[in-house]
């Protein structure tokens, strides 16, 4: 008489199961993580750039409307559109440690934000002596 062979047990069971769903979810956690991370990281790159070409519009500003021979304040503030987001600059002149110098120092706010918070970026400048 032929004996029938006990079936063996095919695919996984419930233990496998759950410890690859508990891996994938731990990859797709962290990969979701480093996808927001590098999201915050781009937005504030580009802010920072933005601001800091708000900052460098003001200097060359000054520096051509000193050149046109025009009063122009030593404290200044002012909004710019760079970017599509608006932005609040203030430009301060004052001399710096060389006689012959003037530095220009520009501070730029995100809209709204200039009273609440460090600036997004502070550019600085230099020119001839203020007379």
């Amino acid at each position: 008489m032929i004996k029938a062979s006990p079936r063996k047990q095919t695919g996984f069971n419930l233990l496998e199961v759950l410890l690859a769903l508990f891996i994938v979810a731990l990859v797709i956690g962290m990969a979701t993580q480093v996808v927001g991370t590098s999201i915050r990281n781009t937005t504030a790159m580009q802010e920072s750039t933005f601001a800091r070409w708000v900052g460098f519009n003001q200097i060359e500003w000054y520096k051509i409307k000193k050149a046109n021979s025009e009063v122009l304040p030593a404290l200044e503030e002012g909004e710019e559109e760079m970017g599509n987001m608006k932005w609040h600059w203030v430009r301060e002149v004052g001399n710096s440690s060389a006689a012959d110098i003037a530095e220009i120092k520009v501070k730029v706010y995100r809209e709204g934000k200039q009273g609440e918070e460090d600036p997004v970026a502070i550019v600085k400048g230099y020119t001839e002596a203020l007379n």
